[in-house]
């Protein structure tokens, strides 16, 4: 028989044992093979949840949880099979109702046949390891979920940031400092790409000095990235790329020490948009220009009214007195009072055109009629060192336009070209049917209709301007030409004019090259020709009559210079000063013609009681008096239909013909 391997005990360990069990919290268990007898230590019973156990080893396995038990009982037998001397296993225990988890190590003993004879070993309770590890891998799980989910998020993110890199309409560049002050591009986007017109070998690892060949633009580059990396903080600036204007900014990343430290430039093609806020101001710098202008031409209409009224009072009453030297001084200063006033005149209407509220009585007309018309009158106007020549398109089509205002525009751009050209020169007027697209219109600083148009284009073999001219050449008042040599007012009242009517007007020019100028108006479709205004004849009329006037003006001195007109003409004359006076007047007395100012106090204008007093008097004849409509009875640049009107300041014979027509009509 082999020796045992276990020691047998002395006298006196017993006790030594129990406190051995105690203080390491576990069981002895001892199983004698041969007989099948089991011994359980105190502490092992207590363990096992036993207060009395029979030696069986059935009744141990029972013990055991019964989902281990064929587990345990299996080991058991690979062990004896196997003549393994050691085994160990953990499994389940029911005690007091309340499972636990111990863990059995033991020895076995073999007889010199090698069968088991004896098997020994220790029970311990490991219940709370086996709680702290399931613990323990259920927070290694939660933390593990936390950091695929951490990490999930962060693959997201960079995809997002990516995609949005990649696809991004702005430019965006990673750049690290690199030698020498330089900096070194280690990630660019598509967009960058596209920018700098290069590929990305071309850019990525290369610095800004490789990249740009201009050695100025990199310098500058440089600077303002090392600007953001000196002060940590966000550099914008701008620069030019070709004829773009590129804005960028500059923004460091966090690095750590040791590493290059890195700026990421985003930036963005802003030309488009530096064109559009420059067309808006221009736009509204015209609009502003355009009220205070119309506003000081009401104004000044008022007053040249009354002027020229006195005037023509001085010229009615002159040939009552007897001649003499004092009289024809009178006669002088009246006929230069007179030039003044309508150069006056003249001017307001410029002013009037500029602010596109000159009243206008479009026609239907030729272009190439309306330029032959006028080629005597610009002969004498260009004198004979400038030749004039024209280059009048076949099969043109109709425009429709204020044949006058046409003409006056026409006059005023060879006048232009004329003083242009002091020592003579050429002077061609051509016409010709035209398409303004969508690519040219979207491209002007003010709101074109792309379509059909008819152009008429003066052009002069002139000094020519320079930039800084024709950017200010519709400028009201602004002229190149010496002190007293011209208004400033001439291509702003082409300008006006042609914008009013729909139109649009163009100025190509070269210092020394000359000058063309052309003028866009909208074809006219419609059928049938309307009578040309400079071939309507001017009939003269009778202006003395005898019916009943009612002038309605909120202007003392203007409503007397009307109404003293009007008697002298043998009119019935009533006045009034406002509307709400004038339908009194109007439901008491017959009255065959309202003659009225547009603007009013009172809140209701000249219009608005036309309207009024034609309801209460159907029939009556009704003509407005205007410095400026302000859209009473003008809208889109045109008088409405039926609207009779003579501007301010109106002479004598101009009102009395104007009436009398009316009356007559």
């Amino acid at each position: 028989m082999q020796d045992s391997p276990f020691p047998t005990p002395h006298p006196g360990s017993e006790d030594l044992l129990e406190l051995a069990q105690q203080a390491g919290r576990l069981g002895l268990f001892e199983w004698n093979v041969r007989s099948d007898h089991v011994h359980l230590s105190s502490r092992c019973l207590s363990l096992l949840g036993l207060t009395t156990f029979d030696g069986n080893r059935e009744s141990w396995l029972k013990c055991i949880h019964r989902e281990d038990q064929i587990r345990i009982a299996a080991l058991i037998e690979d062990t004896f099979a196997a003549k393994r001397r050691e085994w160990q296993a953990e499994f389940r225990i029911l005690s007091d109702q309340e499972l636990r988890w111990v863990e059995m190590r033991n020895i076995v003993a073999y007889d010199d046949e090698e069968r088991p004879s004896r098997m020994v070993g220790v029970v311990v309770d490991v219940t709370e390891r086996k709680h702290a590890a399931v613990r323990l891998h259920a927070r290694t799980e939660t933390l593990e979920d936390a950091v695929r989910e951490r990490t999930a998020r962060l693959a997201a993110s960079e995809s997002l940031i990516r995609t949005f890199f990649d696809h991004s309409t702005e430019c965006h560049a990673v750049l690290a400092e690199a030698e020498g002050g330089s900096f070194r591009y280690k990630e660019v986007n598509p967009a960058t790409l596209r920018l700098y017109g290069m590929t990305r070998d071309q850019v990525i690892g290369h610095t800004l000095e490789e990249v740009f060949e201009d050695g100025q633009v990199a310098e500058e580059l440089a600077h303002h990235l090392g600007i953001c990396l000196r002060t940590g903080a966000p550099c914008r600036y701008e620069r030019m790329q070709g004829h773009r204007i590129i804005e960028a900014v500059a923004t460091s990343i966090p690095h750590e020490i040791g590493t290059s430290a890195r700026v990421v430039v985003s930036a963005r093609d802003v030309t488009e948009r530096r064109r559009l806020e420059e067309t808006l101001r221009q736009s509204q710098k015209m609009e502003a220009i355009g009220q205070l202008t119309g506003g000081v031409a009401h104004d000044f209409n008022n007053l040249l009214t009354v002027v020229l009224g006195g005037l023509d009072t001085i010229g009615r009453q002159v040939p009552n007195l007897p001649p003499s030297p004092a009289v024809s001084r009178i006669v002088r200063s009246k006929e230069m009072a007179l030039e003044g006033v309508q150069r006056a005149v003249s001017l307001t209407s410029r002013l009037l055109a500029f602010s596109r509220q000159q009243p206008l009585a479009p026609k239907t007309l030729d272009a190439n009629k309306l330029v032959s018309g006028i080629c005597e009158l610009l002969r004498r106007t260009l004198g004979e060192s400038v030749s004039l020549e024209t280059v009048l398109a076949a099969g043109i089509w109709r425009t429709e336009a204020d044949p006058n205002q046409l003409e006056i525009a026409i006059l005023n751009l060879a006048v232009n070209a004329r003083d242009a050209m002091p020592g003579g020169g050429k002077l061609t007027i051509e016409t010709g049917n035209c398409h303004l697209d969508k690519a040219y219109v979207s491209g002007l600083s003010e709101p074109v209709a792309d379509g059909q148009y008819v152009m008429i284009a003066v052009a002069d073999t002139g000094s020519g301007m320079d930039r800084e001219t024709l950017e200010r050449a519709f400028d009201p008042f602004y002229t190149t030409k010496e002190i007293g040599k011209g208004t400033g007012l001439g291509l702003s009242q082409v300008y006006g004019f042609v914008r009013q009517t729909a139109g649009h007007v163009k100025i190509y020019s070269e210092p020394g090259q000359g000058t063309t100028v052309k003028i866009y108006l909208p074809r006219c479709v419609a059928e049938g020709d309307g009578p040309d205004n400079q071939s309507a004849s001017r009939e003269a009329v009778r202006a003395i009559g005898s019916e009943t006037i009612l002038v309605v003006e909120d202007d003392a001195a203007l409503r007397a210079y009307s109404v003293e007109i009007l008697r002298e003409l043998g009119y019935a004359v009533i006045e009034a000063d406002r509307a709400s006076s004038a339908l009194d007047v109007l439901d008491q007395k017959k009255v065959d013609l309202l003659f009225t100012d547009v603007v009013m106090p009172g809140g209701m204008n000249g219009r608005q009681l036309s309207d009024e007093a034609v309801r209460r008097s159907p029939g009556l004849k009704v003509l407005f008096t205007t410095g400026y409509t302000r859209n009473a009875i003008v809208h889109h640049g045109r008088l409405d239909a039926g609207v009779n009107m003579i501007g301010k300041p109106f002479t004598f014979e101009g009102l009395g013909s104007k009436i009398r027509a009316l009356l007559d009509g």
